[in-house]
């Protein structure tokens, strides 16, 4: 951990960085290495006297290892101390040096070691898997690693690591492939910012596993199965096929299908205990056209827990007064867009909204971007088939209001919905507004 283990990039980084600017010290003019503390001739140095639990506690608060580091430079008594923290943190270290370091840090294990790297330094899968072996066997309660791009492709194995219980991995375009032997006995939580890993493969040997957050889900497949999650979400960066999930002690659920759902698109969902959930399906590549002049952009549906007012509790008299009660309180947001393609007139919304299994929501919020079109019918046709809504919200795109279709088009049809009617009576807030400018 001597002066300049990192390079000049990592160097000019380090220095836009508060805590580790900390560790750069400045050269002597003289001598030309890093500028010493002196004390005038006589003059008791007080701190280095400490004993080593309060010269770690001061190291701490520095936030960087490499600062830390660079205090042996001031002293001796502070020679070697960086190596004991309880929480090491590399910000933008060099691959060799961070190995020399990694070698020097002292038993018992950290409690946290964080580890980032640049984009600017280039690394083959081997050399990723040989970093993880070496965190692995320092046994951190937690671990992150950070490595923003420069990964060549191939499979980086994840080893077992025994006394860790939190893993944060944010490595870009990297499959994960588990330990040959031995699992991961007492990780309770497991966050993959960028990178895939087999779930269904991986659940067995995680079996404490509480959180799982996988950001970059890269099979178009999501099959899940555990007792013991708590906290689940998949972010699918591929057009999924089938979704089967069976997580009977989840709370928290977040799933999105970023790239949409395949045409057999299959889903298995069972998740009693969930109290906040959001099923999201986006069309960023492609859309979902209905008929001949609406397509959707996004389906979203998400549920939460709200408490129960005092009118609420006294109308049920199967609630006692003392218990906290809450309702289950379900959304369903939709963001369509005119159309000026030729539309599947077989697909039908009904026939989505089914196939996403969903149900029981008494919100209704419709996004509009209409283009100058009529949007009366498509508007009643989403009412018919959500009578039993609470609340309606309809926002319309404020830069097309001003444009107008054809005298005849297709967007009025049928052309008797002006004379319809719905009876919504359980719909108590209404609300159709064009969002101000900057809103």
């Amino acid at each position: 951990m001597a002066a300049g283990v990192a390079c000049d990039f990592c160097r000019e980084d380090q220095l836009e960085m508060e805590c580790c600017r900390g560790g750069l010290l400045p050269r002597s003019a003289a001598t030309g290495l890093p500028g010493l503390l002196l004390l005038p001739d006589g003059e008791e140095d007080r701190i280095s006297a400490l004993p080593d639990d309060m010269l770690l506690k001061i190291l701490a608060r520095l936030g960087c290892a490499r600062a830390a580091a660079h205090t042996g430079l001031l002293a001796r008594r502070w020679r070697g101390l960086w190596a004991r923290l309880p929480e090491l943190t590399f910000h933008r270290i060099a691959p060799a040096p961070l190995d020399a370091a990694l070698a020097m840090v002292a038993r018992p294990a950290p409690s946290l070691l964080d580890i980032h790297f640049f984009n600017h330094h280039g690394f083959e899968p081997a050399r990723v898997s040989s970093l993880l072996r070496a965190a692995a066997a320092l046994a951190p309660s937690e671990f992150v690693l950070h490595v923003t791009g420069g990964i060549q492709p191939g499979p980086v194995e994840l080893p077992c690591f025994n006394r860790t219980t939190s893993i944060k991995l944010d490595l870009f375009c990297v499959c994960f492939t588990l330990p040959p032997a031995g699992g991961i006995p007492v990780l309770e939580s497991l966050h993959l910012e960028n990178g895939h890993i087999d779930g269904a493969d991986m659940l067995p040997l995680c079996p404490r596993l509480r959180k799982l957050w996988a950001l970059d889900w890269k099979s178009d497949s999501v099959v899940l199965h555990s007792e013991a999650l708590e906290d689940l979400a998949v972010y699918a960066t591929r057009q999924i096929r089938h979704i089967d999930i069976v997580a009977p002690a989840v709370k928290k659920l977040y799933l999105v299908a970023h790239y949409g759902v395949r045409k057999e698109f299959s889903l298995s969902f069972s998740a009693p205990a969930v109290e906040d959930l959001t099923w999201k399906c986006e069309t960023k590549a492609i859309s979902y056209r209905f008929g001949v002049i609406w397509r959707m952009w996004s389906l979203t549906f998400s549920t939460f827990l709200q408490p129960l007012g005092n009118n609420q509790l006294a109308n049920n008299s199967e609630i006692m007064p003392s218990q906290a009660q809450h309702r289950r309180v379900g959304v369903l947001s939709l963001n369509l867009e005119t159309n000026v393609y030729s539309g599947d007139a077989a697909m039908t919304f009904e026939q989505e909204i089914h196939r996403f299994q969903v149900t029981d929501f008494s919100i209704l919020e419709l996004d509009l971007t209409q283009r100058g079109h009529v949007y009366g019918a498509i508007v009643l046709h989403l009412i018919g088939l959500c009578t039993s809504i609470q609340k309606l919200k309809v926002t319309l795109d404020e830069y097309t209001m001003g444009d107008a279709c054809y005298a005849v088009c297709l967007c009025d049809q049928p052309n008797n919905w002006r004379s319809q009617s719905i009876s919504l009576i359980d719909l108590r807030a209404k609300l159709i507004a064009a969002p101000a400018a900057g809103a």
